[in-house]
């Protein structure tokens, strides 16, 4: 079963510009010259049988969900994008995810509206119960 073109490649056939939907495939996709060629002249990507186009950008409002740490919006903004189902568009945030630093929430950064903690602080609080308690300590055996 064959997918759809994403819709800047979709775009750019209509307005007659086949180098340009080649290149925009490419760029999507990674798919070679003579894959994408064939692809854009089809209308529709590669069947799924053969190998699998690794996808290596996702539209920019699918980046800023994940930035924003709204990785199911990016997931159906990925789907519309390339018309593809629930779990390739899964993977290929997943993979952006893995390849970008794992953008948005994670042990990466504190989630929307967190503060993020300073380690610093705890160990100054450490540091000054230990003065306390040796001062109290001293105190006592005197």
């Amino acid at each position: 079963m064959s997918s759809p073109l994403p819709e800047d490649v979709r775009s750019a056939m209509a307005a007659g510009q086949k180098i340009e939907a080649i290149r925009l495939l490419r760029k999507h996709t990674g798919l070679g010259l003579a894959d994408a060629k064939a692809a854009v002249e089809a209308g529709n990507l590669p069947d799924s049988n053969r190998s699998q186009p690794v996808i290596r950008e996702i539209p920019a409002q699918a980046q800023a969900a994940l930035v924003a740490g709204e990785t199911l919006q990016a997931i159906r903004l990925v789907r519309e994008a390339y018309g593809i189902g629930l779990k390739e568009a899964k993977d290929i945030v997943d993979a952006h995810g893995q390849y970008h630093g794992g953008q948005g929430r994670g042990p990466r950064g504190p989630a929307p509206g967190e503060v993020a903690r300073s380690k610093v602080g705890g160990l100054v609080l450490v540091v000054v119960l230990l003065v306390l308690g040796a001062i109290a300590w001293l105190t006592l055996r005197a």
